[in-house]
């Protein structure tokens, strides 16, 4: 039997934004129904086992990947998305990022309006800069050789409260010390009359004449504006199934790749303990300071299963380092990717993702994984181990020598992607999807609220800025409104 609800406005997607978006729209006293596509995860039964928690908190379980497979891309799938399991950074977009931003139309207010709602998100995250007590020998390796090298670093701020330091945040916060979505957002927007149905897939959206309707599984809802904050590979998708959006919808995507390096130290590091990524060490990240390009060095989340996968070699080369993870420090390059890339949707609804860097990008990863290396061993590394097939691993800097010659295809080396974004970029001009206000170009009352109206890359951890995207939509709505 199909459920049939009537609203003022409908968000799909629970994560940063479409979370934002609910709740800016229900303090305002609209009648607002948010769909989330996946459960809601109850945190008295987060067990900390990858093996149960990663099935359950991770789309596909972890396991998507490009259309060739040669990259993970792991989203969140659940009431809150990405926010429940990802590591509570809170890393506002930086200022030369939104003035390029800008100069396309790209921003629903100006630099300005948009650093000051920054500046609200962060308050309701209870952002704070992680205590030095709080950073483990994971990140302190990389203050250290940060300092040797004269590399630039900053201490972290997250959303965490009280946080014992368990090391669990990427498989779900058992003890909800971490300020998700869910109590930024979600919990006082159901105080003031928010509805949200869990298990909610939304197959497509029809606009006819004053309402538009919302069809998914058993679901119906008929809606005078409809938010998509589906995420950067799904809202593309929902758009195109709906015929909703302009050819060059999917097009823009930008994934943040990551590419691990692990290194071997001989005091203990434990790197699994601890809050998880404190240190960012920016000396590189070029688009800090108005340049293009660049990356940040930072820490991994090293769960065993994770560092498993991603430390380099199969059966008994792994199972031999393993036996060392003690004294593993693992970390990685985020790069701020400038190439496109795209996604499609499947036969079976799901995205198809086709990714790999190239030219700049390439380069800017190949620089990274030396930096990282580098850095390792003026902390005093034994031996790094890097993400190329071809030199899994190294004994000294002098190893590092003709990294930029190694094959850089598609299987030669191991990448991966938590950031997906940008897959629907607002703009002015007449080729962007979306408009300023957050409008679908050629719809009139659906609005996109999620990562993918980034313009291009933010390069830092994208959680603020998509709240903020989500925040600032819902209010630009609820202005035409009351105008």
């Amino acid at each position: 039997m199909t459920r049939e609800l009537r609203c003022q406005v409908c968000v799909i997607g629970s994560g940063a934004g479409g979370s934002a978006a609910a709740a800016t729209l229900a303090a305002a006293g609209r009648d607002v129904v948010l769909l989330e596509a996946g459960p809601h995860h109850d945190p008295s039964t987060f067990d900390q086992r990858e093996t149960t928690m990663m099935p359950r908190l991770f789309e596909d379980g972890g396991l998507t990947a490009t259309r060739d497979q040669s990259m993970a891309v792991m989203s969140g799938r659940g009431l809150g998305g990405s926010t429940v399991h990802n590591t509570g950074l809170a890393v506002p977009a930086p200022r030369p990022v939104l003035e390029r931003w800008a100069e396309g139309g790209g921003l629903p207010l100006g630099v300005e309006g948009f650093e000051a709602a920054q500046g609200e998100v962060m308050r309701r995250l209870g952002a704070r800069v992680v205590d030095d007590d709080e950073i483990n020998a994971n990140n302190r390796v990389l203050a250290d050789g940060a300092r040797a090298r004269g590399l630039e670093f900053i201490i972290a701020r997250h959303n965490r409260e009280r946080c014992s330091g368990c090391g669990y945040c990427m498989i779900g916060c058992a003890y909800n010390k971490k300020r998700n979505a869910l109590f930024a957002w979600l919990e006082g927007a159901v105080a003031n009359g928010l509805r949200i149905v869990v298990d909610a897939p939304v197959d497509r959206i029809l606009e006819r004449g004053d309402t538009t309707h919302v069809r998914g599984r058993d679901l119906q809802v008929q809606a005078e504006e409809v938010f998509i904050a589906a995420s950067a590979l799904r809202t593309p998708l929902l758009l195109r199934r709906s015929g909703l959006g302009l050819r060059s919808v999917g097009t823009n995507l930008r994934l943040h790749p990551f590419a691990p390096v692990a290194a071997l130290f001989d005091d203990r590091i434990a790197a699994w303990r601890g809050v998880p990524q404190s240190v960012l060490v920016t000396g590189d990240a070029r688009f800090f300071h108005g340049g293009r390009g660049g990356w940040i060095l930072m820490a991994g989340a090293a769960g065993p299963a994770a560092t498993a996968a991603f430390v380099p070699g199969h059966g008994r080369d792994v199972a031999q380092l393993m036996g060392r993870y003690e004294r593993l420090a693992f970390g990685g390059v985020l790069l701020h990717d400038e190439g496109c890339s795209s996604v499609r949707g499947r036969r079976d609804g799901r995205p198809a993702v086709k990714s790999w860097p190239r030219g700049e990008d390439r380069d800017g990863l190949v620089a990274g994984i030396r930096s990282l290396a580098e850095l390792y061993f003026a902390a005093g590394a034994r031996q790094v181990f890097l993400p190329f097939t071809r030199r899994p691993r190294v004994n000294s800097p002098a190893d590092l020598d003709g990294l930029e010659r190694l094959p850089f295809r598609p299987y030669d080396v191991t990448l991966s992607s938590v950031h997906p974004q940008a897959s629907v970029p607002m703009g002015a001009g007449r080729d962007a999807p979306v408009l300023p206000d957050g409008r679908v170009r050629g719809a009139r009352r659906v609005r996109v609220a999620d990562g993918s109206l980034f313009p291009g890359s933010v390069g830092v951890p994208p959680q603020v800025a998509i709240m903020t995207y989500g925040m600032l939509v819902a209010q630009v709505m609820l202005a035409e409104g009351s105008s």
